[in-house]
């Protein structure tokens, strides 16, 4: 019988499968969840910072606050359609332009 999608997470995660007494990887997954990456030590090998950015379109202004983050962290960004997750992550990648030159190491 197939598992539900919270089932197969937690099987996922654990590396275990119960029904079957099969395990197939040795080690469990687990995150520390933190409001900011500054809560726990964290060992950072490349951090990437990013100045403040606004990006306009004809209807549209995206305006980006000051941040960082690093190669070791697993960042999620929420928001209803339409917000700019996108077109901020294409900044980021250097595939859109913001309205001022800033320097966006890559």
């Amino acid at each position: 019988m197939p598992f539900s999608v919270r089932e197969g997470i937690n099987v996922f995660l654990e590396g275990y499968i119960r029904t079957e007494n099969l395990r197939f990887r040795d080690v469990e997954l687990t995150f520390k969840i933190a409001e900011r990456a500054k809560d726990y030590e964290l060992k950072q090998h490349y951090v990437q910072k990013y100045p403040r950015m606004t990006k306009t379109f004809s209807t549209f202004q995206l305006t980006i606050e000051p941040g960082e983050f690093s190669e070791s962290e697993i960042i999620v960004l929420l928001g209803q359609n339409g917000t700019g997750k996108t077109t901020f992550m294409r900044i980021l990648a250097g595939l859109e332009k913001p309205d001022t030159d800033v320097n966006l190491s890559r």
